[in-house]
């Protein structure tokens, strides 16, 4: 039989992990650890739902920093004048499930599965985020290219709640954009993300960061493209993406690794393309 607890404050909630550890299953929206319990991947002692702690439901800009509580929705998300200055973080949540499912998910639950095709966590990297965890007894900070051990593995400890996702807010001269190739136009899990940060000056990439989600056992950055394309005129890096495959993606051999290839280096270049589009409108 499994236990239920429903906390009223941070607090409460670390103090019941403090005393169950691996026992329990943090659950917030529950998009993904509730589809794992039904199917047995996971059998949990005990259930701890922190959707309701009022400290993990926040939003704020403070100091060129974007700070996103635990307990924030993706439909919070999309809704907030703060995260839409991120034209590619909108793109990317407008990808992610249905309506119904955006109004309960949450960024800190999906980034703590570690899934390997997780839009918004894909973007959220090419956006350079950290990840805050908060046990008991302190804090950490982990970025977010470090918080991925693997498929489905993080470096949060049982007794670890993930309080707040940061990243540096949108700067002029700056885009981002985000790309996904699926089967379906809609509700399906991706076969190919890509999430593009650059900042241009005078035409020229100064500075870029390209995430890849769904192509290897857990989302990457994509440096060697990265490095590549800094200093060039943005139409030669659009160019240069278009005809380079990223050395960081893995694609195992099968009959449609060629086509994949050209997918995904088609999907990194609509990414940069949407992202120095979203940096010329000048709105920040």
């Amino acid at each position: 039989m499994t236990d239920f607890f429903r906390p009223n404050n941070l607090h409460e909630a670390l103090e019941i992990l403090k005393e169950y550890g691996e026992r329990a299953a943090i659950v917030n929206g529950g998009s993904d650890i509730v589809i794992s319990i039904s199917q047995k991947k996971i059998a949990p002692d005990i259930i701890v739902y922190i959707g309701n702690l009022p400290e993990l439901r926040y939003i704020r800009e403070e100091k060129g920093v974007i700070s996103l509580g635990g307990n924030v929705t993706y439909r919070e998300m999309s809704h907030d004048p703060i995260c839409q200055k991120a034209a590619g973080l909108m793109k990317a949540i407008a990808n992610l499930g249905s309506p119904g499912v955006r109004a309960v998910a949450t960024p800190a639950g999906n980034i703590g599965t570690a899934a390997p095709a997780a839009d918004c966590a894909t973007m959220l990297m090419a956006l350079g985020a950290d990840v805050v965890l908060a046990n008991s007894k302190r804090e950490r900070t982990v970025s977010l290219e470090d918080f991925y051990a693997g498929r489905n593995c993080t470096v949060k400890q049982a007794d670890e709640i993930i309080r707040e996702i940061r990243f540096s807010a949108i700067r002029q001269r700056e885009g981002t954009g985000y790309c996904k190739a699926a089967r379906r136009k809609a509700q399906d899990i991706g076969k190919v993300l890509a999430g593009v940060r650059v900042h241009l000056e005078k035409n020229i990439v100064r500075e870029a960061a390209i995430s890849l989600g769904a192509l290897n056992a857990e989302i990457v950055r994509a440096v060697s493209l990265e490095e590549a394309i800094r200093g060039m005129k943005k139409e030669t890096a659009y160019q240069y993406l278009k005809e380079n495959f990223p050395a960081e993606a893995g694609l195992r051999e099968s009959y449609f690794k060629e086509y994949k290839e050209s997918v995904t280096k088609s999907i990194i270049a609509q990414a940069f393309s949407c992202a120095l589009a979203d940096a010329e409108k000048g709105r920040f």
